[in-house]
């Protein structure tokens, strides 16, 4: 199969697989022992994430220029994306209390309970910083999530 198919499309129908026979031994009880357990499972070649171009970067950061509210905030996330690697789901659980401008850092409550303290550089700790000014006079001020 890996000789059509790519090596991840592989895995995924070896672990169907596997699944398969288990319930069909496990709860259907038809069979005794699975075939399975004598295929052994695809390896799959670890790829590197592409990294993303510096012009790349400031054209999108450039989409977030300006003075508004949501231009202001904009940019501040999308500079911690950039800056801190963080994934979508951690940016949207920020609070207030996650950011500590005094270290430049932010608390990210990451997949589980892998929680991690990442620093960020000076542009967005600006941009941050420029955000909360902004948000203190925005109708969410009052609410603890970073993002209204």
């Amino acid at each position: 199969m890996i000789e059509t198919r790519s090596a991840s499309t592989a895995l995924n129908k070896h672990k169907g697989l596997q699944q398969f026979f288990k319930w069909l031994m496990l709860d259907e009880e038809e069979i005794d022992r699975s075939p399975m357990e004598r295929v052994k499972q695809p390896k799959t070649p670890k790829k590197l994430i592409p990294i993303i171009r510096d012009d790349d970067t400031k054209k999108v950061i450039s989409t977030c220029k300006g003075k508004s509210f949501m231009q202001v905030r904009d940019e501040a996330i999308i500079r911690l994306y950039y800056n801190t690697g963080a994934r979508l789901s951690e940016v949207g659980k920020l609070n207030l209390d996650d950011v500590d401008l005094t270290t430049d850092s932010v608390h990210y409550h990451g997949k589980g309970t892998r929680d991690r303290r990442v620093r960020f550089g000076p542009k967005t700790a600006r941009a941050i910083s420029r955000y909360l000014r902004a948000r203190d006079k925005h109708k969410g001020a009052g609410l603890p999530d970073l993002h209204e």
